[in-house]
This record gives C-alpha cells, structure tokens and sequence, in this order.
C-alpha cells in the first residue's frame, strides 16, 4: 500500500491511496501531472509499512522509478 499526500499553498490537501505494493510509474507520473505540475504545492510519497519506508518527495520516486525501468 502506499500515498500520495498534497499540500498546496492556499493549505488545501489532497491524499491519494493505492492497494500495489509500489506505485507503477505510469500511475505516479499520471497524478504527478494531474495534481502537481505547474501549481504551487508540496508532494510526498509514502509506502507502508511505515517502519520499512522512508517518506519522499513525488519527484524523487518518479526519478527512482524511471531508473529501473530504464535499468540504471
């Protein structure tokens, strides 16, 4: 399981929730384009279980992400 959680800068959140284990890359770029580009806003992915995974920023899991599936 994991979330996407958003804060933009008027205070107003967003929280996205997914069942996968890790977030496809198609999946995170899709709400990374949709809720994050071009707007002023703080966005942070976290995988659970907690204890097992540090928080991140969206922008560092989409560069994680396509460096495996380029395979770097």
């Amino acid at each position: 399981m994991w979330k996407i959680k958003i804060i933009y800068s008027d205070k107003s959140k967003i929280t996205i929730t997914g069942k996968h284990r890790d977030i496809p890359l198609e999946l995170a770029l899709h709400y990374h384009n949709l809720y994050v580009v071009g707007r002023c806003c703080e966005s942070t992915y976290q995988q659970y279980p907690k204890k097992d995974y540090d928080m991140m920023s969206l922008a560092q899991k989409l560069e994680e992400l396509s460096k495996q599936e380029r395979g770097i």
